[in-house]
């Protein structure tokens, strides 16, 4: 089971998809429809258990899903079969958690990631790319969760791996600058302050302040115009396209890029919806009809949806739905604050890792749903987010039942995991 989970995964990073009139799928639903089905069948959960964090998706998700038949009956229907992939990911991995060996699990997602990296490399080289390697939507979001993976390894591993882990890191730094992609370079960026400070707040900022430094001496050194480009829009990272100038000229103005413009239109049109319907909302997927019904002559790189969930949310469902959707982040950050208090307190780990851990996966995370499109690879990163309170803990409680049957003379193992930095 813990393969098909990892499998599920790993699955939303791969160019298969089949489109339908309906629906969009993907290997993820197929996966996890086969790990339901091996559960509810072979006696494997004889007691269902509903932790904390699978209840709080419910009412967000089922929001979601009544604003789309808001909108028409074929619109809730495609949401109805998205929510219930995504809702049996959650079950599943609710049953499970109890069960998985979250090091293993990373480990399995680490070798996937770095397999998809190197094909979407090749191919992008392949085709001529030397820089730029956005060309396949789905492998490339590898850029974006391979940092995160990474530094989740580095917090945890033992010194005499750490090394190699850390030349890996310094490894991943050129290949995420010729990639071009913006939002994984800030997210390694914001990782390495956090590991190299050990998640202390105070020393973080001086640490992020020199970063830019060094990014703006970067931007200038490089010579390549694309490179140069993206890393002067990270220094900036407020400025928001001209989309009238574009739709006045027919050409971006002087510095802009399609995504800024196109996000700096989506924000100018999602102001004026929220400040029509801000209870409510336009309806799930909404915005998007809109778009193509009253917009049809801007050019198609504008005609897209909200890029960023909170954004998106708002706009389509409204403060109830905003509501219900930062509940769940708020929670996951204040039950993981207890998991790891109680941790600490049992000395499972050290104070390096419960300043960390929130830092390594949560604000990541929340900075990737907040700047990408919504979809099954959103929903399913909020399902992990809700119940990584209850993934820490039954990992940390996994590690420590390993470590008894392995040295089940050892007076020490009420300390610290290998690894753990105070």
């Amino acid at each position: 089971m813990r393969y098909l989970l990892t499998f599920a995964i790993l699955s939303l990073f791969l160019p298969i998809r089949l489109e339908t009139s309906l629906v969009l799928l993907r290997p993820f639903e197929l996966i996890t429809s086969l790990a339901l089905i091996i559960g509810l069948t072979t006696g494997r959960w004889r007691g269902l258990t509903f932790p904390v964090g699978f209840l709080l998706l419910l009412p967000f998700l089922v929001w979601h899903m009544v604003s789309a038949f808001s909108v028409d009956i074929e619109n809730g229907l495609r949401e109805l079969l998205q929510m219930s992939a995504v809702g049996a990911f959650a079950f599943v991995l609710a049953q499970e958690a109890r069960r998985l060996d979250t090091r293993q699990i990373m480990n399995i997602l680490l070798f996937g990631m770095v397999l998809t990296l190197a094909y979407t490399i090749a191919w992008h080289v392949d085709h001529g790319y030397s820089v730029g390697w956005k060309h396949l939507f789905d492998p490339r979001l590898v850029f974006t969760f391979l940092p995160i993976a990474l530094a989740g390894l580095l917090l945890f591993a033992s010194q005499s791996k750490r090394r190699n882990l850390w030349f890996a890191w310094v490894g991943l730094l050129p290949l995420l600058v010729l990639s071009g992609e913006r939002k994984a370079f800030l997210i390694y960026f914001f990782l390495t302050a956090a590991l190299l400070t050990r998640g202390r707040l105070a020393a973080m900022v001086p640490a992020i302040a020199a970063g830019f430094v060094g990014l703006l001496v970067l931007s200038t050194a490089i010579d390549n115009a694309y490179i140069e480009k993206q890393l002067q829009s990270m220094l900036d990272p407020l400025r928001m396209g001209q989309y009238e100038y574009l739709a006045a000229n027919g050409k971006y103005a002087p510095g802009d890029t399609p995504s800024n413009v196109q996000r700096s239109f989506a924000f100018t049109l999602s102001k004026q919806l929220i400040s029509q319907h801000p209870l409510m909302g336009v309806g799930t997927n909404k915005f998007k009809n809109i778009i193509d019904t009253e917009f049809r002559n801007l050019p198609d790189e504008l005609r897209l949806g909200i890029h960023g969930e909170f954004q998106r949310i708002l706009t389509e469902n409204g403060i109830i739905g905003l509501s219900l959707y930062i509940l769940i982040w708020v929670a996951a950050w204040v039950r993981l604050g207890r998991v790891l208090r109680l941790a600490l307190f049992h000395e499972l780990i050290g104070a390096a890792h419960a300043r960390l851990l929130p830092l390594v996966v949560l604000v990541p995370c929340a900075f990737y749903v907040g700047t990408e499109a919504s979809g099954t690879r959103a929903f399913v990163t909020l399902i992990l987010v809700s119940l990584l309170p209850e993934l820490t803990w039954y990992g940390l409680s996994f590690a420590l039942h390993r470590a008894r049957r392995s040295h089940p003379t050892s007076r020490f193992l009420g300390r610290a995991l290998p690894g753990s930095a105070r």
